[in-house]
């Protein structure tokens, strides 16, 4: 299998749901609206001209990656060789975390506004401790409230993650859709 999978093939070909032979009848529901989620979410991620895409040749400690190449082109990267494709929680949760880094793209600055950090950081502290340290050893200080947004949208239920997506790319969602 080559090293990248193309934009619109990451959800059904990395979870390895033939949607056309039926598996996904075989998905309890709850996954299958974790499923939809996914799909939503990649599906507005493509729309703002970034590439998703599953590669097996990721560093040990990353789950996936979101990247801007020389050439412009952006991408969204899950990585097959630390991720356990058919948990679809752990898929949606690289995805939350990397669309995060998308929004702040289209953004051209953070995700979410300024009052909303100290909460954040609250919430990751008590809800997620292991990021909230991971954050203050792992990240340079200018890159740690970009990181935490992606970490606290891990935590979002889908709705939200899939709201603030929609409301921080807007002008890029637009632009996609004109003829």
């Amino acid at each position: 299998m080559p090293a990248s999978v193309p934009r619109r093939q990451l959800t059904a070909l990395a979870l390895g749901i033939g949607l056309g032979l039926g598996l996904l009848q075989a998905v309890p529901p709850a996954a299958a609206n974790t499923l939809a989620d996914i799909q939503r979410l990649e599906e507005l991620i493509n729309a703002t001209g970034t590439e998703t895409q599953v590669r097996d040749d990721c560093r040990a400690n990353h789950a996936g990656y979101y990247e801007r190449d020389d050439k412009g082109t952006a991408r969204l990267v899950v990585c097959r060789n630390t991720v356990d494709m058919a948990d679809v929680e752990a898929v949606w949760e690289v995805m939350a975390h990397e669309g995060t880094h998308v929004m702040q793209a289209c953004t051209g600055a953070a995700a979410l506004q300024d009052a909303q950090i100290p909460r954040t950081m609250r919430e990751l502290r008590s809800l997620a401790p292991h990021y909230a340290k991971l954050l203050n050893e792992g990240y340079h200080p200018r890159d740690q409230r970009l990181e935490a947004e992606a970490f606290w949208m891990e935590l979002q239920a889908p709705e939200v993650v899939i709201g603030l997506f929609e409301s921080n790319c807007a002008a890029q969602l637009r632009q996609e859709e004109a003829p």
